[in-house]
């Protein structure tokens, strides 16, 4: 962090600013918040509320907050967790005076909701990242963190005519094999047909934890006169829920985190035998500033 730890502390200080970084306020347009603090000398005790028909009611309860060093707080929630997690924001300092924000979430699960430990590792894990984020977002704004997400709503897709080429991504960086694959697909396209729309990628299967991505990526075509590669019809059947995010493909992954957990606020279901879609709207092929990166998610649901 380019901030000091008393800059950062000043932050965690203003309890009405805690919404603009606490992950949950991303699923629900129309939460209220509630903000008390006993006393106006230390936010001991104080709680943070949010409160809304998609996030029902989230609860921050500060439990302490040492000067410029660390802060817990306890999270209850009716809709995300089905037991209390205890969160602490730690600041440290390196030999060079760079500030270290560290965060760390734990909670104990019963013995009945044990068969759900893997993904509430996974939930709480990206929660927690997004909650950093924004945090650093807040404090630095004009850094890799800044980020956007905005829900749009089911739909169906037009059928559009590209030239694809399968990828299959499982121990090298994703970025450099999907970015040799649209080059690829450039130079088989010739100088004579322009790209009809911005590149996509269809994801088969996607395993974050193993690293694993299969599928197919794609470049609409106009066709207008023959070429190496022979486009082929893409079809979407049925419906998709969207989400446009705006910011460094470091981050793309909590994308597809916010729009799975805006389904199942929603009460949708994924159609798991349709493949999800990633379109590049504004990629490094248009601009070398990652945050002004635009990439649209659309998984399939039932």
């Amino acid at each position: 962090m380019s901030s000091s730890a008393d800059e950062i502390y000043s932050e965690l200080n203003q309890l009405e600013y805690w919404p603009s970084w606490l992950p949950w306020t991303l699923f629900d347009d129309d939460a209220s918040v509630l903000v008390n603090q006993r006393s106006n000398l230390s936010l001991e005790g104080a709680l943070v509320q949010l409160k809304g028909p998609l996030l029902g009611k989230v609860s921050c309860h500060i439990e302490s907050l040492q000067a410029s060093k660390r802060l817990t707080f306890q999270v209850q929630t009716d809709r995300f967790y089905p037991s209390p997690i205890h969160v602490l924001i730690e600041l440290s300092e390196t030999e060079d005076h760079q500030v270290v924000m560290n965060v760390i979430a734990k909670s104990e699960l019963n013995f009945w909701h044990r068969y759900k430990q893997t993904q509430l590792l996974k939930q709480i894990h990206a929660d927690m990242r997004l909650m950093l984020i924004r945090l650093c977002a807040r404090l630095q704004s004009d850094s890799v963190y800044a980020t956007s997400f905005e829900r749009q709503n089911s739909r169906t897709l037009a059928n559009v005519d590209a030239i694809t080429r399968p990828f299959l991504v499982s121990d090298h960086s994703m970025s450099m094999q999907m970015e040799q694959g649209f080059r690829d697909l450039i130079i088989s396209l010739g100088p004579d047909n322009r790209p009809a729309g911005p590149s996509f990628a269809l994801f088969e299967a996607a395993d974050l934890s193993q690293h694993y991505f299969t599928g197919k990526l794609g470049i609409p075509i106009q066709n207008l006169s023959p070429c190496e590669a022979k486009p082929e019809r893409i079809t979407f059947k049925g419906n998709y829920a969207g989400l446009r995010y705006q910011g460094s493909y470091q981050h793309l992954w909590l994308a597809w985190h916010v729009l799975k957990t805006n389904l199942r606020l929603h009460h949708q279901k994924q159609a798991k035998q349709r493949c999800s879609i990633e379109v590049y709207e504004v990629s490094p092929k248009e601009t070398s500033d990652e945050l002004q990166f635009v990439t649209v998610l659309y998984m399939p649901i039932q």
